[in-house]
């Protein structure tokens, strides 16, 4: 009798771990992006592998620290939208980028910006974002 009980526990346990699993499975499909895929999916690239991209396709480069500090100095041809003022509702997000599949790369100082304004760009529904980190590592022409 009592192993007819152990039996009989083990596998209600069995079944009852599989729905936990397969619940928790489900969960987490639905679960947008978190902090950590994030920053793997907006990596930055190598200035170098940026400075071939910008070169040989047609995309824009886009400065998002503020405009003073865009001043000070920027990549060429680099145009400004500081992370804080990309939203769904500000009209100068789709003036500057009109098309959502073209190739946007993006800067600021160090990288941690560019990475925010990738995701608020993406949550947007840009689909080519490419994160080329800070200024601070650009080793080539700055124009002041």
């Amino acid at each position: 009798m009592k192993l007819k009980i152990i039996a009989i526990l083990f596998v209600l346990l069995g079944f009852a771990g599989f729905h936990f699993s397969q619940t928790a499975m489900a969960d987490n499909a639905n679960v947008p992006e978190n902090t950590a895929v994030a920053v793997e999916r907006f990596a930055p690239i190598a200035p170098e592998q940026a400075k071939e991209l910008m070169q040989s396709e047609d995309c824009i480069v886009l400065d998002v620290r503020t405009l003073e500090e865009y001043n000070e100095g920027h990549i060429p041809n680099a145009v400004c939208l500081p992370n804080e003022t990309i939203t769904a509702d500000n009209p100068e997000v789709a003036r500057l980028l009109p098309d959502k599949d073209q190739l946007i790369l993006t800067y600021c100082r160090s990288g941690k910006r560019s990475q925010q304004a990738d995701e608020k760009l993406a949550a947007l529904g840009y689909t080519n974002i490419v994160n080329i980190g800070g200024i601070l590592n650009w080793p080539y022409e700055i124009v002041k």
